[in-house]
């Protein structure tokens, strides 16, 4: 049975283990009839629209012509043909149109057949097959459906839940392997390792030869395990340097990536979130009751940088937006699977204690942040700044599968509070600088003085679908989504807007009244 999470991400797994065997090399039938059963029935059981399970596997086989341009699987009514070249090597009847478990079945033995017969699939790995085979099916899917081998899974697990390790950072350089970073509290902070430390031994094997991803998979390992490191430290410069050789045992522990840091500017509050994984939330609220303790009552504003960020867990999008609003909705979500109708709300109390509040997106703000942009929008709690978001609008589920892989599919679509889906438009900011270059003061005298209307915008976001195709091309253009714009100016702004209390409530209720009225 496969293992099943949900992401945007949303989900309920744990970190696994972080050393596992090695995928297989030797294709097995059995096996991999078990991995395409278990991505068919979840892709039956989960995706958001109905799918065609036999039209979706025979596209799959015919995936494989990538590997081997000879190989063809062609439908002949009740049967499929299987050819290597001028040759058929086999028909194959036609299992009915959503039994996943003989189409699983088929698959794999399809597979088989055709490595009997040609030699380039022969020698190709099981994982490889995988990956090519779901590729192609899941093309008849959305864009955000998509398949991860065993080894990006691993990663994409790590990056999500944590994996055992030391709390390090690596330079992207295999000629000589250095530490660029050491987290804070972990057992490279603890046991004094230091940014320009160079590894040369782990567990004992050198690591000249190895490159970083190879130093890497032997950091990590399990939780609490021992691991040895022998390290260079340069001393010194120029005639007076030298190195010094260390030996250092560790422990290893959980490590999740860092997603947040905070910093203070004058009295105001910085914090920048670069994702959404299981230690978001927790991590923000620690950070900001650091700034608490560090400032006090000097601290006078919040800006909340969501710029670049590309989501990630659901359930931390909720608790993050749930940090800052003390009550009502926070975002619903909606799919064919009695489980993806859910509505989420807010229960906690606004750690930020009522500070104004302002948010940074840009056309690179995706899935969770545009969530978490999207509650604080609607409850009339921040002042959105930049340019309009990437629109992703969807959930996904992530499937475990049976070779460790992972399926991602996407199973729901995503409604701000005030009802409006996320898909396509985004989040459209109250202040938009996407037509702006370098001068912050213009834009709030223009927002003063009347000179842009973001008011009749916002209504008309909340209500994109009921408009005419100008019309939505019209709001498309009036803030275009830009990943990458002048990232200065929306800090600048951001800075003026929270110096200016009449301007920002005036701002701030523009979105309260842009929900009342799309409700009326």
């Amino acid at each position: 049975m496969a293992v099943v999470s949900t992401v945007l991400l949303l989900t309920n797994s744990c970190a696994g283990p972080a050393h596992m065997a090695e995928p297989p090399r030797d294709f097995l039938a059995r096996d991999a009839a078990r991995v395409f059963t278990a991505g068919y029935d979840n892709i039956g059981e989960y995706y958001l629209e109905p799918v065609d399970l036999g039209s979706l596997a025979v596209h799959g086989m015919q995936g494989l012509t990538q590997l081997d341009p000879s190989f063809a699987v062609t439908p002949l009514n009740d049967r499929l043909q299987l050819t290597v070249g001028r040759a058929v090597i086999g028909e194959f009847p036609v299992p009915p149109e959503n039994d996943s478990v003989r189409w699983g079945m088929l698959t794999a033995a399809v597979i088989l057949a055709g490595r009997s017969s040609s030699p380039e699939l022969a020698k190709v790995e099981p994982e490889r097959l995988y990956r090519t085979v779901f590729e192609a099916s899941l093309k008849d899917l959305d864009r955000f459906s998509r398949y991860a081998d065993y080894t990006t899974a691993l990663d994409n697990r790590a990056q999500r839940e944590g994996f055992g390790g030391i709390g390090i950072s690596l330079l992207p350089d295999d000629s000589q392997i250095t530490i660029a970073n050491v987290m804070k509290d972990t057992p490279a902070d603890q046991a004094g390792l230091r940014a320009g430390d160079r590894i040369t031994r782990i567990d004992g094997l050198p690591t000249e030869g190895m490159s970083v991803h190879d130093v890497v998979r032997h950091l990590r390992g399990g939780i609490h395990s021992p691991v040895d490191l022998g390290l260079a430290r340069p001393r010194g410069h120029g005639a007076d340097a030298t190195v010094d050789t260390l030996h250092v045992t560790l422990r290893r522990a959980r490590i999740v990536p860092t997603t947040v840091s905070l910093e203070r500017v004058d009295d105001i509050a910085i914090i920048k979130l670069h994702g959404f994984n299981q230690d978001t939330a927790s991590s923000l609220s620690r950070e900001m009751a650091e700034a608490w303790r560090s400032a006090g009552a000097n601290l006078s504003g919040v800006i909340l940088d969501l710029r670049g960020n590309p989501g990630g867990l659901l359930d931390q999008a909720v608790s993050v937006a749930d940090l800052f609003i003390s009550n009502g909705q926070i975002v619903s979500t909606r799919g064919r699977h009695p489980h993806s109708l859910q509505r989420y709300d807010a229960r906690s109390d606004d750690i930020a204690q009522g500070l104004p509040l302002v948010v940074l997106i840009n056309g690179a703000s995706a899935s969770a942040s545009e969530v978490v942009a999207a509650a604080l929008q609607d409850s009339g709690r921040a002042v959105l700044i930049g340019s309009r978001s990437f629109g992703k609008g969807s959930v996904q589920t992530v499937v475990r599968l049976p070779n460790d892989g992972e399926m991602m599919l996407t199973w729901a679509k995503l409604f701000a509070p005030s009802g409006y889906a996320l898909s396509d438009y985004g989040v459209l900011p109250s202040v938009c600088t996407a037509s702006y270059t370098d001068d912050p003061a213009q834009v709030i005298s223009d927002l003063r003085r009347g000179a842009v209307r973001p008011a009749n915008l916002l209504v008309a976001r909340r209500v994109v679908s009921e408009l005419d195709s100008r019309r939505q091309q019209e709001l498309r253009e009036a803030c275009p989504s830009k990943p990458a714009h002048n990232e200065k100016i929306d800090m600048d702004v951001a800075r003026l807007l929270l110096r200016d209390g009449e301007l920002l409530g005036r701002m701030r209720d523009m979105s309260v009244m842009a929900v009342a009225l799309k409700a009326d």
